[in-house]
């Protein structure tokens, strides 16, 4: 049945624009995406490169090339769009908190409710959005002679964007990337006979320049951010070969070059330094750039990105054996057939896994801004969901497989945007909790965002710093530097703990959160009571309340607690703290099993089975964290399997109003991982695909690209292989059915363990475990059991540190 619906989709997906030679030829079909036919949809078929700075998503279009340019400080609002801006405060709440505390544990939630929408809300007037920086357009003039031959696609294993057509008798071949090293976007055009390359290159731009210069091949940009008055600077740079140049009219025009390059760079003033976060002039940075690549060349440029990119790539190789078939295939029907339930092409999760790594490295780099809701890419002049960084789950998320496919490099913007928060964070923890410590919530900008959203349903959310903090955890889990932990990772940490200390609630002779709503949800209420679902029978209900105590913030804030712990106890410091943290953590309201025998979501039994809603931030404990485990708290773990089955998939339009739900399924498939339960874990992936997955690869939320689902694909396959989140290895804990045959090498254990392993019919055949310098044997299971003495099929190395 399977090989009769692979051809149904050839018979009715496979009809190109233009045909195709073979890809397989010259690039590995499980590193490249590639189609045969120029894109049309930002969000479903353009292609996107980046280098954490800024990205471009191209089109590929014979007659007229378009890259959508977005560079990430291009946002509106800020310090300096208003005389007295506020970053977002609105005052009253620390007057207030014991009240709203008060009216929660005296069990008035609608009081409580009614006193956090005046008071515990922030003010988004000035918060911003992320702006594209506009369109960038190579128009190659209408030939009218045939195309064939047409590749369009991305060359995962060097970072390199191409398109490829023969029309008449000449082949035409560009090639794209964007550079960390150079911080530019460069684009080269050649074809195989001399003096064919002719084109126009033009820029609409959103926030339109207040001057252009025109050199003799060049052009600049400089201009100001609507509203904040944030200088930006564009520099095009046309370098040729043979032919003819000239500048004109806001464009370049290059006539009958064997070859030409486009150096393309854009910066702005920003500086990501509280308060004022204003820097250098984009106008000094721009030119030393560009003059910087003139002086190295084109190959230089781009040998220098594809070593600096492979550096990072090169860490981890991942293969799946089976019916190689579907690999000769264009990446769209490879897609199509997976959504119609062919599931034989394993191969197809090899370049999901190989494109969320790029993606991380394309979008998040040491010095730059961590990666938004779009990545670092952007066709709109407001991105969605202002292009948040949306603190509740999906910037977490696109950051799991940082550390167990060795890429910390790509946290590193991540932790240091954390580090960014904590002076904001401590005005907001004055402001509206009248403590120190400091905290943020459930949205994050570029600007020192901290404070809650304007709606309590998603923006009280007082745990945004304990989750942030676990990546600064785990960035030492992984990695083992020491230094790193003592200088910033804790530091950090033991002030975001010094705030809940002051900020946890007595409640029945245990500390709760409060207040706070559990993640954009909240509880139905019938006759001024939540709706007892044993006996409701659907009946409709008068409303919800929202600041029923949420096990979410228990979860997090356990999780901070024990980390602040572990910290202090490895650098040997703050013995007192650490004692003072243990016994607050110990006072925490225990976990509780509902009547239905489900995780309970809030500290009364209230769950409804029958609500399948997208947010699950009370599985928190299972995954990411490790306060749950079926080796330590099996009953606890077996309760969160119940809650998974009772949620769904999440699915946004059943009982809420959203459409969507990538995330939401790649966290269900994080936790279906986490029971061991690999045929649920990939089926719930699958699944995710087929609802929402887009033949680009990319995955949609109401209706546009977004990027976390895909980022986090990396690391949700890792842990199918490998876990190491309770103190010892796991081979193959969680491995699907689906999977019976693979390779994998260069995967991170905790404790900074190398991992190279190997399986066939479903079993491990052999691995290879690398020890740091100084660092004790592991204890290793392998699917579920304790490796013995005896089995040779797992061997220990040390790493002599020579070749890291």
């Amino acid at each position: 049945m399977k090989h009769k619906l692979l051809l149904f989709v050839l018979l009715t997906t496979s009809l190109p624009i233009f045909a195709t030679g073979s890809i397989k030829e010259r690039l590995s079909p499980n590193e490249t995406l590639w189609f045969t036919y120029p894109a049309r949809n930002w969000s479903e078929q353009a292609l996107h490169i980046g280098n954490g700075y800024m990205g471009a998503s191209f089109y590929g279009d014979v007659e007229k090339e378009r890259f959508d340019i977005a560079e990430k400080t291009f946002w509106t609002g800020g310090p300096h769009s208003v005389p007295d801006f506020n970053y977002g405060v609105v005052k009253g709440g620390k007057d207030k908190i014991a009240a709203i505390r008060r009216s929660i544990t005296d069990r008035r939630f609608a009081e409580a409710d009614s006193l956090s929408r005046l008071y515990m809300v922030g003010d988004y007037t000035n918060y911003g959005y992320f702006s594209m920086v506009g369109n960038l357009f190579v128009d190659f003039g209408k030939k009218n002679q045939p195309v064939q031959n047409y590749l369009r696609g991305i060359d995962l294993s060097t970072s390199r964007g191409f398109v490829e057509y023969t029309q008449g008798d000449v082949r035409f071949n560009r090639e794209y990337f964007c550079s960390y090293p150079d911080k530019l976007m460069a684009l080269h055009f050649t074809a195989d006979q001399k003096g064919k390359i002719s084109f126009s290159l033009s820029h609409s731009l959103v926030y339109q320049p207040e001057k252009v210069t025109e050199g003799k091949d060049e052009l600049i940009f400089n201009g100001i951010i609507q509203g904040n008055g944030l200088g930006y600077t564009i520099r095009m740079k046309v370098l040729h070969q043979g032919g003819s140049i000239k500048v004109g009219h806001q464009q370049i025009t290059v006539e009958g070059a064997d070859e030409a390059t486009v150096f393309y760079t854009v910066d702005t003033e920003y500086s990501p330094v509280y308060p004022l976060y204003k820097g250098e002039k984009p106008r000094q940075t721009t030119e030393k750039t560009i003059k910087s690549a003139i002086t190295k060349g084109y190959e230089t440029v781009k040998h220098t990105h594809i070593s600096d990119y492979q550096t990072l790539y090169n860490r981890v190789k991942f293969t799946l054996s089976g019916d190689t078939t579907s690999e000769k295939l264009p990446t769209d029907i490879r897609v199509k057939q997976l959504q119609q339930g062919f599931t034989d092409d394993a191969s197809l999760k090899v370049l999901w896994f190989n494109l969320s790594r790029y993606l991380l490295i394309s979008a998040s780099r040491p010095g730059t801004l961590p990666s938004n809701l779009q990545g670092v890419w952007n066709t709109f002049e407001k991105a969605p969901w202002n292009g948040n960084f949306q603190s509740n789950i999906n910037l977490q998320e696109m950051y799991w497989g940082c550390g167990p496919t060795q890429l910390p490099e790509c946290e590193e913007a991540y932790l240091e945007w954390i580090e960014g928060l904590v002076e904001p964070g401590r005005k907001t923890a004055g402001e509206y909790y009248g403590t120190k410590g400091w905290v943020s919530h459930s949205t994050g900008n570029i600007w020192g965002h901290t404070v809650p959203g304007d709606d309590i349903l998603w923006g009280l959310y007082p745990s945004g710093a304990a989750w942030h903090c676990r990546h600064l955890w785990e960035h030492y889990a992984f990695g083992g530097d020491k230094s790193y932990l003592e200088t910033k990772g804790y530091p950090i940490m033991k002030e975001a703990a010094e705030f809940w200390l002051e900020n946890m609630v007595e409640y029945q002779k245990h500390f709760i959160i409060a207040p706070s709503v559990s993640a954009e949800h909240g509880i139905e209420m019938k006759n001024g009571s939540p709706v007892d679902y044993s006996t409701a029978n659907g009946e409709q209900t008068a409303g919800r309340i929202f600041t029923l105590p949420a096990y979410q913030d228990i979860e997090m804030v356990y999780d901070l607690y024990t980390h602040v712990i572990k910290a202090s106890e490895c650098l040997g410091i703050d013995s007192a703290f650490r004692e003072k943290v243990a016994i607050a953590r110990n006072k925490l309201l225990p976990l509780k099993i509902g009547r239905y025998g489900q995780l309970q979501e809030w500290i009364d039994d209230v769950d409804n089975p029958r609500d399948h809603h997208r947010h699950i931030a009370h599985l928190y404990a299972l995954y990411p964290g490790n306060m749950i485990s079926y080796s330590q708290t099996p009953a606890l773990a077996l309760a969160v399997k119940k809650s998974l089955e009772m949620r769904g998939k999440g699915k946004f339009g059943e009982r809420w109003p959203h459409t969507g739900g990538n995330w939401s399924m790649a966290w269900r498939t994080a936790l279906w991982t986490r029971l061991y339960e690999g045929d649920q874990a990939i089926g719930t992936f699958n699944q995710m695909i087929k609802e929402s997955g887009y033949e680009n690869m990319m995955s949609n939320q109401s209706g546009n690209m977004q990027v976390d689902a895909t980022m986090a694909t990396s690391g949700l396959f890792a842990e199918m292989l490998l876990q190491s989140q309770e103190g010892f290895i796991h081979l193959l804990p969680a491995l699907p059915t689906e999977w019976p045959e693979g390779k994998i090498e260069g995967l991170m254990a905790r404790n900074g363990y190398r991992v190279n392993m190997e399986w066939k019919y479903g079993k491990l055949m052999k691995a290879e475990i690398i020890l740091p310098h100084k660092v004790d044997k592991p204890m290793v299971k392998v699917q579920g059991s304790y490796l013995p003495e005896s089995d040779n099929r797992v061997v220990l190395i040390q790493d002599t540190g020579i070749n890291n």
